[in-house]
């Protein structure tokens, strides 16, 4: 099993490290796929799709985008977990939608993993308060030019050659 099928499995048992390693793992990887859905998203203003164990639904409402999700075998949704805004510039909103397709695929990840050896605990649906793509998940809320130097400092190398190691 690789790095990545491992991750599928641990959910909560993920740092946070190996979460953010996550994003930027599936924002590579899956670029063209999520090109493919944000268009369609844009073209028909709802999307569905499912990652680990776990369901995405994802909405257009007064140009913004936000999504809820769910574990397979459940019937209810979380509430709207998080949002992003459209510009009505497509090449900008498309950028911002796969940044968003890759941070809503690791909450679900944590939350709703394939089954494995770990024990998750039954809860409610954990998410980082900043999203990975956003300056201030690096300067924990502050400065935006804090939050661009400590991002130019982190170092995911290690965690990103494990995810795409065969």
């Amino acid at each position: 099993m690789n790095y990545f099928e491992e991750c599928l499995r641990l959910g909560e048992w993920l740092s946070e490290e190996d979460r953010r390693a996550l994003y930027k793992y599936l924002l590579v990887s899956n670029n063209e796929v999520y090109k493919v859905q944000a268009n369609s998203l844009l073209r028909n203003a709802t999307l569905k799709k499912t990652i680990a164990n776990g369901e995405i639904l994802y909405s257009i409402k007064n140009d913004r985008v936000n999504y809820i999700a769910r574990e397979i075998a459940s019937d209810d949704f979380t509430p709207e977990m998080r949002e992003v805004q459209l510009t009505g510039f497509r090449f900008i909103d498309l950028a911002r939608l796969r940044k968003f397709f890759a941070q809503s695929d690791v909450d679900v990840i944590q939350n709703y993993p394939l089954p494995g050896e770990n024990p998750q605990t039954v809860g409610g649906f954990g998410i980082d308060a900043y999203p990975y793509y956003s300056l201030a998940y690096y300067s924990n809320g502050k400065n935006r030019l804090l939050g661009l130097v400590k991002k130019l400092r982190t170092n995911d190398k290690e965690i990103l050659t494990k995810l795409r190691t065969l």
